[in-house]
């Protein structure tokens, strides 16, 4: 069971996947198989989230918070459904990163949001350039649909192949995803400065141990929550 914790109203959403539906994947904290921590508590939190990978503006997510404030029913099922989608679309990529065959469910869910999604996509004129847009923007459900849309796009896109899972899921500690656009493919962590650090720390700490003095001990390096 994921545990949950109440964000707070300035909760910073980590963005080091690289592509939106990497990021969204990575909407969960802690170690997944073990002790995962959910970061989509409310409706409110979706669209926290949505605004700082911004693909919502504060005039419009001040909407969609009326909204779902009027609707309390529909925001919570409409968080339910982004929430089993986000676990659906991580399932389908650590099959992937294994060269696994993924759930049949996990596809059918997929094409159901996509199916959904796409038909809401509009061509609009803006100045000298043509935009692609989405029509329908206060519906509740619209925080999904540029998700959905990355979603397919990444996994039938040459791209697919870049997506890695963070090292420090071997050791229970991260079970985040990224996309490696380094020019050797060797990027081996989400976060140089979170994982990639700890990593670090924890080898300089074994080599030490290896050579200290037995009347001196370290901690280990504190874990990501």
């Amino acid at each position: 069971m994921i545990s949950k914790e109440p964000e707070k109203p300035g909760f910073a959403f980590d963005f080091s996947g690289g592509r939106l539906c990497l990021d969204f994947a990575n909407t969960v904290g802690g170690s997944r198989p073990n002790a995962p921590v959910e970061r989509l508590n409310s409706y409110a939190d979706l669209v926290s989230w949505a605004c700082q990978a911004k693909i919502v503006s504060q005039p419009r997510a001040r909407r969609l918070i009326e909204e779902s404030a009027s609707h309390p029913k529909r925001a919570a099922l409409v968080l339910d459904r982004a929430r089993a989608f986000r676990e659906a679309v991580y399932r389908i990529w650590i099959a992937e990163i294994r060269q696994e065959h993924p759930a049949e469910e996990d596809l059918a869910l997929l094409n159901s949001e996509l199916a959904e999604a796409l038909p809401h996509q509009r061509v609009l004129k803006q100045g000298d350039r043509f935009l692609l847009t989405w029509a329908d923007e206060d519906a509740l459900e619209s925080v999904l649909w540029p998700v959905v849309k990355s979603a397919g796009d990444l996994l039938t896109g040459d791209e697919a192949r870049q997506v890695r899972q963070c090292e420090a899921f071997s050791t229970t500690e991260c079970c985040w995803l990224f996309i490696d656009e380094t020019k050797n493919h060797s990027r081996r962590w989400c976060s140089m400065a979170d994982c990639g650090n700890r990593a670090k720390a924890r080898r300089h700490y074994q080599r030490k141990r290896q050579n200290r003095d037995p009347s001196t001990d370290e901690a280990d390096p504190p874990k990501r929550s």
